[in-house]
């Protein structure tokens, strides 16, 4: 670590004058990257580099991290920084033979990222009310940049290169989701020109955004930028995984749609084009689900081996449920029932007789929760919270699935599929979601998968308060 302190001090110094490195912590989250905070000097600074057990070619297969290498992002945020925009200043970029790896120093922007304060905690009630509008106007300005005068080359993407690279990613893991395919058909049948090329974030959302009482204070994480469609930008601020539990407010947990769009069109002073915004949050929603695969699959190579891997890998229920709730829209006929009240979705199975395999599960998550939590400082709460997660995922499968299995088999049945068969029969004709009984399977069968990776997940309290008899409120 010393050498790391010494190799930061010099490349500070080089860009700031002398100072010294104090209080180098990591911060939580990162799927992908890692970001580093210190100061120097009295400055506050962040570290933002590849973690040290990935290598560059791992990363690069990472679509959360996306095309555009680091010194490209540090390129970008730096020209960002010059016309004003509000994302940090690049103050270095590392050398290639760094001891650090891969990666930059930037300002520390003051305000808060992440999510869960940001929706929830009384402070910043008024700057909840202002940041719809004051996104709006920064996405406004991002969108309005001439890409020519970039100092930096980025891929210029069209929505069918976007869907055709994400399908390809889907078909290498060797998939079998009724879903995805369902929605790849769709989005395939009605994928649209862009109005405009523009530059665009890619990755607009709630946790990449700095916040403080009074507002938007910078945009963040700048990887997954390219020139394309800005309906991308403007619908992924509305995917419903990044509500963070506040499913009724589209627009990241904080607004609702109506106002989001309205603030876009008096930012910018062009109409949001509804069919084609549909389209893109169908794609942005599943582009999320593809990049949960290939997320989980660095852990599976070896690449990145860390419990979050097999967490994020098995939050591909969760964009199921969202995918079936959009595209059930699309449908031909109205949404009906399922004919079946929550409680037989979620069982409740007796526990008898010899110590069983859930329940050692659930004393690992109990001993967790009390002992390592109670413990734990830093980034390491947030390594044992995800810990928790997959201790809980485990115990639900061991419970829940072989039940789950049977059913899925014997509905599979009745419809005449196998599970391989179902997925290219709506690979070839997406319209087979219009049969009330292939429709109601992959809703059940959702909500089952959903009940065993992520219960709690809000998405899931919508689908069966709109699907289930004895509706429950959302």
């Amino acid at each position: 670590m010393q050498d790391h302190i010494d190799e930061l001090t010099q490349l500070c110094g080089a860009a700031l004058g002398e100072g010294v490195v104090t209080g180098l912590t990591r911060l939580s989250g990162g799927a992908s990257m890692e970001s580093w905070r210190f100061s120097f000097d009295g400055k506050p600074l962040v570290l933002r580099r590849l973690p040290f057990q990935a290598s560059a070619s791992s990363a690069a297969n990472d679509n959360d991290v996306g095309a555009i290498s680091l010194a490209t992002q540090a390129g970008l945020i730096d020209h960002l920084h010059g016309v004003g925009l509000k994302v940090p200043r690049v103050i270095a970029q590392l050398p290639p033979d760094s001891r650090l790896g891969e990666g930059f120093i930037m300002t520390c922007v003051a305000g808060e990222a992440l999510p869960s304060r940001l929706l929830n905690k009384p402070e910043y009630g008024p700057a909840r009310a202002r940041l719809s509008a004051e996104c709006a106007i920064e996405l406004a300005r991002i969108h309005s940049l001439d890409t020519a005068g970039l100092p930096v080359t980025l891929p210029r993407l069209s929505p069918r290169e976007l869907l055709e690279e994400q399908e390809g990613f889907y078909r290498q893991f060797g998939s079998a989701n009724a879903v995805f395919e369902l929605a790849f058909a769709w989005l395939s049948q009605y994928c649209p020109e862009p109005q405009a090329y523009r530059l665009v974030h890619a990755d607009f959302r709630m946790g990449n955004f700095l916040v403080d009482t009074d507002g938007l204070t910078a945009v963040l994480d700048w990887e997954l930028a390219h020139i394309g469609d800005p309906l991308r930008d403007i619908s992924f601020l509305c995917i419903p995984s990044w509500r963070f539990g506040h499913y009724d407010l589209e627009a990241g947990g904080f607004a609702a749609l109506t106002t989001w769009l309205d603030d876009y069109e008096r930012a910018s002073g062009q109409v949001v084009p509804r069919e084609s915004f549909e389209w893109w949050m169908i794609f942005n929603i599943l582009w999320w689900g593809v990049t949960c695969l290939r997320l989980g699959s660095t852990y599976r190579d070896g690449s990145v081996p860390s419990v979050e891997r097999t967490v994020i890998g098995r939050r591909v229920s969760e964009v199921e449920v969202d995918l079936l709730l959009a595209l059930g829209k699309k449908r031909d006929r109205a949404e009906d029932t399922l004919g079946v009240p929550p409680a037989v979705i979620e069982p409740e199975l007796p526990l008898a007789g010899d110590i069983t395999y859930p329940e050692m599960a659930g004393a690992l998550e109990n001993w967790n929760r009390t002992d390592v939590l109670a413990d734990a400082s830093g980034h390491t709460v947030f390594a044992a919270r995800v810990a928790n997660n997959a201790l809980g995922i485990v115990r639900r499968a061991l419970l829940l699935g072989p039940d789950y299995a049977t059913r899925q088999s014997d509905r599979l049945g009745a419809l005449g599929y196998s599970g391989d068969a179902l997925c290219a029969a709506l690979r070839d004709d997406f319209t087979l979601c219009h049969d009330d009984g292939c429709w109601n399977h992959l809703r059940l069968t959702t909500l089952e998968r959903l009940m065993i990776d992520q219960p709690h997940y809000a998405g899931r309290a919508v689908a069966l308060g709109a699907w289930c008899e004895d509706r429950i409120a959302p």
